[in-house]
């Protein structure tokens, strides 16, 4: 069992850490740790004997990238390749601009690839994209059996935006992978990200979604 329980908490104003012992009867606050940058996520892969934190942070002079450094907090280097944000369709273009809702790119959310797969990380952005990257986080590449699938064009933004925000593996077959959009609904694939199928059947579509779609959650 771990001897230390470390707490990621992205702010608007950088990233800081609690830290305490196994029995979390203590906390230590540290930070704030990349000054100047919004951090709307950031966690902690343990997969290795060398754990790393990697976070998503918005800058407005460098713009929305990722992040990665040792536990410690002490440097973090930038994305070489950073996720290239995808481009709303038309609709929902539109739809953002006449009702005030956010579209400025970022980062929602990093997420540890299989436990076998330990250089494997997957990011979400916004506009919604899934994103894989094979070294830890240098660069990013994308998955684009989901970011071109046939259902974009019916990828309708909520109200805090169109977004891929959550993101979960199967920990028994790395090749089953769910992906969970705003306001698209969620994804499964089984063949590593290929082909992605909608599973959205049962589930309520909100006021204005598209008829006959698979999408619309």
């Amino acid at each position: 069992m771990s001897q230390r329980v470390i707490l990621s908490i992205g702010t608007k104003r950088g990233l800081f850490l609690l830290e305490s012992g196994k029995g979390r009867k203590r906390w230590e606050l540290r930070g704030p740790y990349l000054k100047g940058w919004s951090v709307p996520y950031a966690m902690i892969d343990t997969r290795s004997s060398t754990p790393r934190l990697h976070a998503s942070a918005s800058h407005m002079a460098y713009g929305s990238t990722t992040l990665s450094g040792g536990i410690a907090g002490r440097k973090f280097t930038q994305a070489e390749k950073p996720p290239e944000f995808p481009k709303l369709n038309p609709k929902s273009a539109k739809f953002v601009k006449e009702y005030g809702i956010d579209k400025e790119n970022r980062v929602w959310i990093i997420a540890p690839g299989h436990a076998k797969q330990k250089n494997v990380l997957f990011a979400g952005t916004a506009p919604a994209g899934l994103f894989r990257s094979e070294d830890r986080g240098k660069t990013w590449e994308p998955v684009t059996g989901l970011n071109q699938h046939k259902t974009r064009k019916d990828w309708n933004p909520g109200a805090g935006g169109q977004a891929l925000h959550s993101f979960q593996i199967d920990p028994d077959d790395p090749k089953r992978m769910y992906a969970a959009i705003s306001a698209a609904g969620a994804f499964r694939t089984e063949d590593g990200g290929q082909k992605w199928t909608p599973i959205n059947a049962c589930v309520a579509e909100y006021v204005g979604a598209p008829r006959e779609s698979t999408v619309g959650t």
